[in-house]
């Protein structure tokens, strides 16, 4: 449990640090990775979410919280795939081949539309429910310590993430962020 919460902390940790702007900017002055950084980035990203899957899978499985019969297996189904349709459809929104850094990362505006008028991160919403569908199928001690490491890391990531937006938007992402909701989405919204 210890090897699986530590390569949590390193993923999510590296994560942030990597995306963050001014790390960004520090590398490419040294390294000159302009034009690969977004490559290298999901690169160590795959490499640190294959050392976690690898922590989790040796976790060990402990007695399950409650027995996954058809409707619970049914529900954690759902919960998962609708949470992938989200993350999935807030990154191709953005450019699906540059969120992984296969072709160049272009300035955009600020996205208000669709996804983006609803809730203003569908990709960590997307995550959430995912999860939650993970822990219908799987209700054991290694889920339900990834689950709190990641609601932990979430606001944190969230809030970096909002900074670099204030940064590249100013008062119109904040404008933004007052009108639409971080994680839940609002059906009725004043943007979209």
């Amino acid at each position: 449990m210890i090897h699986l919460a530590l390569a949590l902390t390193v993923f999510y940790l590296t994560h942030s640090l990597l995306a963050w702007t001014g790390v960004k900017r520090w590398v490419n002055s040294i390294v000159g990775l302009h034009r690969w950084y977004r490559r290298v980035y999901t690169m160590i990203s795959l490499l640190l979410f294959a050392w976690v899957y690898f922590a989790y899978t040796r976790a060990g499985r402990y007695e399950a919280y409650w027995t996954t019969g058809p409707a619970v297996s049914i529900t954690g189904w759902s919960l998962i795939l609708l949470g992938a349709y989200l993350a999935a459809a807030a990154v191709l929104r953005f450019g699906g081949m540059a969120f992984l850094g296969l072709t160049p990362e272009l300035p955009g505006t600020l996205v208000r539309t669709g996804l983006h008028g609803r809730v203003r991160h569908p990709i960590y919403s997307g995550v959430l429910l995912s999860l939650a569908g993970w822990l219908c199928l799987s209700p054991n001690w290694p889920t339900v310590i990834s689950i709190l490491i990641t609601l932990c890391y979430l606001p944190f990531g969230i809030h970096l993430e909002e900074l670099k937006l204030i940064a590249v938007h100013g008062d119109a992402y904040r404008h933004y962020r007052g009108e639409v909701p971080a994680l839940v989405p609002r059906w009725r919204t004043k943007v979209g």
